[in-house]
């Protein structure tokens, strides 16, 4: 009987705790490993993981869009995805969750997107 109060006392909080971490903003979180950074790049949906990952122009450099915690929804703002038909250019601020490493994707999550531009692909 005590192991089922104490589950029930524990549940709400680890639901609490779950909720924040998929509202955490991407400049105040905790999971950063340095400074935010700006970059001129491609956004684009991929099978696999990260799902969305952008294309630092004029390099061969990938970052992943992602949160802290694999399993997580990627931190990003609303409406700055658009799915597999299509690639968003944008002047993103990104914050990363790994320090850069050549040959290893970057983590990061995105603050912002300036200078958006959709661009769909033909069917």
């Amino acid at each position: 009987m005590m192991r089922l109060r104490g589950s029930m006392l524990v549940l709400p909080i680890i639901l609490w705790l779950a909720a924040g971490a998929a509202e955490q903003p991407c400049k105040s979180n905790p999971g950063l490993a340095g400074k935010c950074f700006a970059v001129r790049g491609r956004m684009r949906a991929y099978n696999g993981n990260p799902m969305y990952r952008i294309w630092k122009i004029g390099t061969q450099r990938i970052l992943g869009v992602t949160s802290p915690h694999p399993g997580e929804e990627p931190i990003l703002p609303d409406g700055v995805a658009c799915g597999f038909d299509c690639d968003v250019y944008a002047d993103f601020e990104v914050c990363p969750f790994t320090r850069e490493e050549p040959g290893v994707m970057q983590r990061v999550c995105v603050e912002s997107a300036a200078n958006r531009r959709v661009v769909r692909s033909k069917p």
